[in-house]
């Protein structure tokens, strides 16, 4: 017995919750955020006691450390569009499973780091980084940044937002457990100030950390910053990170020089070609007329 239904939940502080809820309602479907409680800190895990959902998020992060989750500043990546020679490249770029591991711990030890259920399908863009990795980029959107210098609260921005698409938000809503079907994630539970309040997610759920009063979260600059959701290709997390503009891709090596075609005058050896000449007439009529001369 569901008491609502989107096509995608989004739990978490107005960060990465915020972030992938204007993702999400920029394709047109339908968004509900449910953010923490004022005491809840870190993922929304890290208050939940129902065994199937802490063995999810167990297999999620085996073998990573536990690494702390420290005040930092909003990320800024340095990425090129791809040149056209790239678009046109039929290659994949290598599979490394040791890059995964590590920008799932990057993502996890971050404020800004969030965790999709599914892999989404939504349109993403491939950018190179600085050292020419590629990495999937879905640009949320622009800050404006004041002229004189100052700073604008990405939290705020994002949740000014998220109100411009008037994406529904569930506040004081403590994740209680997520709710599976077969193995597949459906849905999740909360406990709000008017009881268990169930939600059906029809395409998947986003998690993200709540954002600790400590994390620097301001945006400068002179002009203007583009804020994006980042991620690995392959990857079910992703962090919001300030875009910068990376070196150009270096110039492809010149092409050598094609070989030229060229007559000949050599004639063929004399012993090859008394033997052709000689070939019997049993071997010219198979080949001629595909059947041994008449009689044999």
């Amino acid at each position: 017995m569901w008491d609502h239904e989107v096509d995608v939940l989004c739990v978490g502080d107005a960060v990465g919750a915020f972030a992938s809820a204007v993702v999400a309602a920029d394709e047109g479907v339908e968004v509900l955020v449910a953010t923490p409680t004022a005491d809840d800190r870190g993922w929304p895990a890290d208050q939940v006691a129902d065994e199937e959902t802490l063995a999810y998020f167990a297999a999620l992060t085996d073998g990573l450390p536990a690494a702390p989750r420290p005040a930092a500043e909003v990320p800024v990546r340095p990425v090129r569009p791809l040149t056209a020679a790239e678009r046109r490249s039929r290659n994949v770029p290598p599979f490394y499973g040791g890059r995964l591991t590590k920008w799932t711990e990057q993502c996890l030890g971050s404020p800004y780091g969030l965790l999709h259920t599914r892999v989404t399908d939504w349109r993403t863009t491939t950018m190179r980084t600085i050292d020419n990795r590629p990495v999937q980029v879905k640009v949320i959107g622009r800050i404006a940044l004041p002229t004189s210098g100052g700073s604008v609260p990405l939290a705020a921005w994002l949740h000014g937002q998220a109100s411009m698409r008037d994406i529904d938000v569930q506040t004081d809503a403590r994740l209680q457990r997520i709710v599976f079907e077969e193995g597949v994630v459906i849905g999740a539970v909360f406990d709000t100030a008017d009881g268990p309040y169930a939600v059906r997610a029809r395409h998947g759920i986003t998690l993200a950390p709540r954002v600790a009063a400590t994390v620097n979260d301001d945006v400068r600059g002179d002009d203007e910053a583009e804020v994006a959701l980042v991620s690995e290709i392959g990857s079910r997390f992703a962090r919001v990170e300030l875009l910068a503009a990376a070196p150009p891709a270096p110039a492809p090596p010149a092409a050598a020089p094609s070989a030229a075609c060229s007559a000949s005058n050599r004639q063929l050896p004399r012993t090859l070609r008394e033997s052709r000449r000689n070939r019997s007439e049993n071997r010219r009529s198979r080949e001629v007329n595909g059947h041994p001369p008449f009689g044999q």
